[in-house]
């Protein structure tokens, strides 16, 4: 089969049949925090697998929100490509958008910048995963055979910090072990359309931590008058001075031995980080992600290129919220809250190890704060892939055919399970294609259709799956 065929026949369907598609996926809610949407959205995802064609569509439960596995295998001597991605995307509470989140809409021209489909889970993870059933899908109701078998696995628990996906791996070992490469969807150009193929990412340790009046003083079970702040603790003060141990201004981590086994960039990574340094374009990345400057090194300077990219390769320590008393933004309300709380993480960069990271977290906040509560998640460890394996360079080149500029990140900044398949199946990740989308986990969350900007849109995307499948094919198992 010609893949200009293929492309041809992309191209023809895209917005009659493929853009419905997506946003049909994207109008069901899958919040994996509250449960809203999951089983359905699970059920959803089964059957769209199904009409592909594939066999052994399952709907598994685990002990939290259920994993969507299935396999679409036309010839064993074929490489099989390890579909993963997520149906789940974050909540929606206290964010203000232009359209419903949930309405799958198109908007002409967002913010000047192009033809966008704005909503929730747009480019993490429905709307890339959804694009790549439809060009599978072109080929399988033209009964033409795919370059490559498929096995399907689709959680909802990756905004929750995949807890379940091990035991999932674990229980489908024989049926994944015959797998060659994982491939992770996404839009991969930025917003000016250089391409960005990102070979690691961090992990990630998620914890929460209650301060609660009581014994050691502070109100016990309610909020009282701050006035009374003259001779009683107060439990947000507490959690405010336990945090601010944690983490120094510069971003530095606090907590004792968290770096004892970070490691330096590889000489690999090296030359991918000098190259990086070379094309990076800070005023493009900060207009995107709405920032005017990045840290300041100790001279007081903004951090260089190259401090940014080896910052990569250092754990970072978030707040992701913190929840005290009155938080209404209209009027006051003087009160001495009688508890506080906060949701944190951290990222895990080669060669810190989840369970050591939770010692350390567990025994300083033991420590520093006896009276505090706290729950760390599992979490799970970084992954990295190296460009000189052959499924990653003919990706590399087969992008670099677009005449775009390509940036080669030896780490992302993002975590995502890969580790899983890395640690049992020693396999490669290859990570999304073109099209340009931003704001994940922000309102107006949106993927370009088509773009002002230089940027491709998602029916880019489905083109350079089509020439990715196709290339893997050709190259056979490795």
């Amino acid at each position: 089969m010609s893949v200009n065929w293929w492309i041809e026949k992309i191209s023809k369907d895209f917005e009659d049949q493929h853009l419905p598609a997506i946003q049909k996926y994207l109008q069901i809610p899958s919040i994996s925090a509250t449960g809203e949407g999951i089983q359905e959205t699970a059920e959803f995802t089964a059957k769209s697998i199904t009409e592909l064609g594939a066999e052994n569509v399952e709907v598994v439960p685990t002990k939290g929100w259920p994993v969507v596995y299935g396999e679409l295998i036309t010839n064993p001597q074929k490489p099989t490509v390890l579909f993963y991605s997520m149906y789940d995307v974050q909540p929606v509470e206290q964010e203000k958008w232009m359209v419903p989140p949930f309405d799958g809409a198109i908007v002409e021209n967002f913010e000047n910048m192009g033809r966008a489909l704005v909503a929730r889970g747009v480019i993490n993870t429905k709307g890339p995963t959804m694009a790549f059933f439809q060009t599978v899908k072109t080929l399988i109701d033209a009964k033409k055979e795919l370059p490559v078998n498929l096995i399907f696995v689709i959680e909802g628990e990756e905004e929750l910090g995949s807890i379940h996906i091990p035991n999932f791996v674990n229980k489908y070992t024989k049926e994944l072990e015959k797998t060659d490469v994982v491939y992770f969807p996404s839009f991969n150009e930025t917003v000016n359309g250089r391409i960005e193929i990102t070979l690691g990412c961090r992990g990630i340790i998620y914890f929460k931590i209650w301060m609660q009046g009581g014994d050691w003083g502070g109100p016990c079970s309610r909020n009282i008058h701050s006035s009374l702040a003259s001779f009683i603790d107060s439990p947000t003060w507490r959690l405010v001075n336990l945090i601010s141990k944690m983490r120094a201004a510069d971003g530095k981590i606090l907590i004792p031995g968290i770096y004892d086994k970070v490691i330096p960039p590889t000489d690999e990574d090296e030359t991918l980080i000098q190259d990086l340094v070379k094309k990076l374009d800070f005023h493009e990345m900060k207009e995107m992600l709405d920032v005017k400057q990045f840290y300041l090194d100790e001279k007081g300077k903004e951090l260089t290129k190259e401090q940014f990219v080896r910052n990569l390769f250092t754990p970072c320590l978030t707040v992701d919220g913190i929840i005290s008393g009155y938080t209404e933004e209209a009027g006051s309300k003087t009160v001495l809250p009688s508890k506080a709380f906060t949701n944190m993480d951290i990222r895990l960069v080669p060669e810190m190890q989840v369970d050591d990271i939770r010692m350390k977290i567990a025994d300083f906040i033991r420590e520093s704060s006896p009276n505090a509560k706290f729950e760390l998640e599992t979490g799970y460890r970084w992954a990295k892939t190296s460009p000189s394996h052959p499924y990653v360079k003919a990706n590399i080149n087969l992008l670099k055919s677009t005449e775009k500029e390509i940036l080669v990140w030896p780490m992302g900044t993002g975590s995502a399970p890969f580790y899983v398949f890395q640690d049992k199946f020693n396999l490669p990740i290859l990570v999304g294609g073109l099209g340009h989308g931003s704001r994940a986990h922000s309102p107006n969350e949106f993927a370009f259709l088509e773009s002002k900007t230089g940027a491709g849109g998602i029916i880019d995307f489905e083109i350079s799956v089509a020439k990715l499948l196709s290339k893997i094919g050709e190259i056979g198992k490795v």
